[in-house]
């Protein structure tokens, strides 16, 4: 099975290197907040290219 996991963007509007919070590319929630079903729904979200909801418990 391959596991795609979506991509994270920087919240940082500096230029810096790393986030300390980074974002889901799918949902407005820190990726840190996700739990096993978010996770598994934005990475389809994202690796599918739809456009769709949030199932995310934040």
């Amino acid at each position: 099975m391959n596991q795609v996991m979506p991509t994270i963007e920087s919240t940082d509007a500096a230029g810096t290197t790393a986030a300390e919070n980074p974002r889901c590319a799918a949902c407005p929630h820190p990726w840190a907040t996700h739990d096993r079903i978010a996770m598994r729904f934005c990475t389809a979200t994202t690796s599918g290219g739809h456009h769709r909801g949030c199932v995310c418990g934040s």
